[in-house]
């Protein structure tokens, strides 16, 4: 299949020539207040777009129909340059606009639809779509697929041309040029991404999902991939098709991944396969309730570091001092009280704090919390605030400790010695 893109010089100079002598009406439309003016000349088959209201000088763009590639022509104080329709913020699909509704219109539904569903890349697949028909026919059978391909090839520097070259394989064949699975049952799942939902960020946590076939082989009977799903599995692949995957996707509060965290941290891979099991919230929770009790059990040396002596080791100085509402823990014995007294698991800390790496405070009011700070490199930041048994705080207990975390920010820190020794015991 030809996937070489066609010369449009020809429609290039045509709409240099349409927007110079549009320059004047232009302005003039300019006094109407709206920081951009839309005009549809259907003679010409281009928008006009002006704006100079929003910019505060002059900026005209011309941008031809799709049939003509959506060719971009913008001048700037008299400087005529080529420019490219992504450039321009248009937005894609419907506008109150009725100039800007005639110009869009000449983009085929065919494509518009699908690609109306994206978070960005639009108006770029649009005109690889009108010049490459492999891309168009991908867009039209797996837009998702194409968006992917897109981003894909956008970090990897590939010129467009290759792009059309990798769109005209089989579906498979361009999940092996990007490096994911090569089978249809990814094809399959690909089309199911809620893909509006996945910006930048989730992208790569998307490929890594992706990228594991065995989590694929797990999510053949999903009916949509969210965002929330891609996030969940891109930390814990292990729960995938599994029940503990849905009860961690619909968590509307952070407490239940916490708890994951806490169990994986206290039990290990022991506590990665008994989770493996669960079907119910509650089982997260008494397993997490489980371990705390066995750590809670354990020797209290295991927390301490010594000195030549004998005699056991404070923590090195928390960096902000006491008030009378929050306080330092100051020994690994207070630390595993804290624990005890809190049901949390607070006490696996105990070697960061020596380590000069984290401080915990016990926090007495407004409500009873305890409160972790990271610590690197001198600078200090706010980790986590939590209550009894891991309860989230209230708003207003919330507030008030971050307030008082602002305002520690603002005075000099308590010297930190650095690390604790350790000595033989």
């Amino acid at each position: 299949m030809n996937t070489a893109f066609p010369d449009q010089s020809a429609s290039k100079c045509r709409i240099h020539a349409l927007l110079a002598a549009n320059r004047a009406r232009s302005r003039l439309a300019s006094g109407t207040g709206s920081p951009v003016i839309y005009a549809w000349d259907q003679n010409a088959a281009c928008l006009l777009m002006d704006c100079t209201g929003l910019l505060g000088s002059e900026s005209l763009h011309a941008v031809s129909d799709w049939a003509s590639g959506l060719l971009t022509v913008h001048c700037n104080d008299n400087l005529f340059e080529e420019g490219k329709v992504t450039d321009l913020g248009l937005p894609f699909g419907f506008y109150p606009d009725i100039a800007f509704r005639q110009w869009f219109a000449t983009i085929p539904n065919a494509i518009a639809e699908p690609l109306a569903h994206l978070p960005a890349a639009q108006y770029a697949l649009a005109r690889l779509a009108q010049r490459s028909e492999p891309v168009r026919d991908l867009v039209i059978s797996n837009v998702n697929l194409c968006y992917l391909l897109h981003q894909f090839a956008t970090e990897h520097g590939y010129p467009e041309q290759s792009l059309a070259e990798i769109a005209a394989r089989k579906q498979t064949d361009i999940l092996r040029e990007m490096g994911l699975p090569p089978h249809k049952r990814v094809v399959k799942l690909i089309r199911k991404i809620a893909m509006e939902e996945i910006d930048k960020f989730a992208f790569s946590r998307l490929f890594r999902v992706l990228g594991d076939e065995a989590v694929c082989n797990a999510l053949v009977h999903e009916q949509r991939l969210t965002r929330r799903l891609f996030l969940v599995l891109a930390r814990y692949p292990w729960v995938a098709g599994r029940p503990l995957q849905r009860l961690l996707c619909e968590a509307t509060d952070p407490s239940r991944r916490e708890w994951v965290e806490d169990n994986i941290r206290m039990g290990g891979e022991e506590a990665v396969r008994t989770m493996q099991r669960f079907n119910q919230i509650s089982q997260l929770r008494r397993l997490h309730d489980r371990l705390i009790a066995a750590q809670m059990h354990q020797d209290r040396c295991r927390l301490r570091r010594y000195d030549a002596n004998g005699k056991v080791l404070s923590f090195p100085p928390a960096p902000f001092a006491d008030t009378q509402s929050i306080q330092a823990i100051k020994t690994p014995d207070a630390l595993q009280g804290e624990t005890e007294e809190m049901a949390h698991c607070v006490s696996s800390y105990s070697e960061r704090i020596y380590n000069g790496r984290y401080a915990v405070y016990k926090v007495l009011a407004p409500e009873r919390l305890t409160l972790g700070l990271k610590i690197r490199e001198g600078h200090v930041s706010f980790d986590q605030l939590r209550g009894l048994a891991n309860k989230p705080p209230s708003q207003q207990a919330q507030a008030a400790v971050e307030q008082w975390f602002r305002d520690c920010l603002e005075r000099p820190m308590q010297a930190n010695p650095g690390p604790a020794p350790q000595a033989p015991i």
